[in-house]
């Protein structure tokens, strides 16, 4: 994505030469990008579920003498 719009400036031809000459390099940002992608939703998915659990147990009925 970065390659696409601030390098190429959103132009098919120059991505798509870039493409051509360091191919590893974009296969492995694309890899880089989704993994990190993963990493970061699976970091979110463990903090929302702590916080709920953290919630629940520190959570005690309040009872009128």
């Amino acid at each position: 994505m970065f390659q696409f719009f601030y390098i190429s400036n959103k132009k098919v031809e120059i991505f798509l030469a870039l493409n051509k000459q360091s191919s590893f390099i974009f296969t492995w940002a694309i890899g880089y990008e989704i993994i990190a992608t993963l990493i970061l939703l699976y970091i979110i998915k463990i903090s929302i579920s702590f916080s709920k659990i953290s919630a629940q147990k520190g959570k005690k009925e309040f009872k009128r003498p």
